[in-house]
């Protein structure tokens, strides 16, 4: 069943995905290359045997598609979805790694830590809020493959993400049309002028 290749090949598809997501300007666009990257994620884990992560990744394919289909309705969904696929996560993560496996490990907080958040995080509708926490779910999915060490593109897609979503905050909120206007952050000169 394990195969590094079939993982390779699907982790790298994954990646693209990923990539595209963050230069994206509708949401639901967003979603929709957010949900292909998670069915590519999916392949990888099952041809690296990692289990539970491939089975928390099938909660998080229900739950994209679930936000897909109300951002598509342009609405945003109640916040019991984001509760229940939390609680499916980890009911699943004890199932799994306890029960069936009985592999469980503490590093296995960091992915389901990671899947909680994006439980909450792809329920927000605005793609600004969106993309800066982002950053806190990938770097705990980039330690956890990294301390587990999954197969290498696995842990490059989560790289790649980082670094796609942090090019996309500077283009679009730094240095594109919806940046910090650093002016407003800075008093002006003119309550300085009395001190001279």
């Amino acid at each position: 069943m394990e195969n590094q290749t079939l993982a390779l090949i699907a982790s790298f598809i994954a990646m693209a995905f990923v990539v595209i997501a963050y230069f994206v300007k509708k949401k639901a666009y967003y979603l929709l290359c957010e949900l292909l990257c998670v069915v590519f994620l999916v392949i990888s884990y099952f041809f690296t045997v990692q289990f539970f992560a491939m089975i928390g990744l099938v909660v998080g394919l229900f739950r994209t598609v679930t936000f897909f289909v109300y951002e598509n309705k342009d609405k945003q969904a109640p916040i019991g979805w984001s509760f229940l696929f939390s609680g499916l996560t980890i009911a699943f993560y004890f199932i799994v790694n306890f029960g069936i496996l009985k592999t469980a490990q503490p590093l296995d907080a960091l992915c389901v830590l990671a899947l909680v958040a994006y439980a909450f995080i792809f329920r927000i509708r605005n793609l600004k809020i969106v993309r800066f926490t982002m950053i806190i779910p990938t770097v705990l999915s980039i330690l956890f493959n990294v301390l587990t060490r999954a197969a290498i593109f696995a842990t490059l897609t989560y790289v790649f993400e980082l670094c796609a979503n942090a090019v996309s905050i500077f283009k679009y909120h730094i240095f594109g049309k919806g940046r910090i206007d650093i002016k407003k952050i800075l008093p002006s000169r003119s309550k300085y002028e009395h001190f001279k």
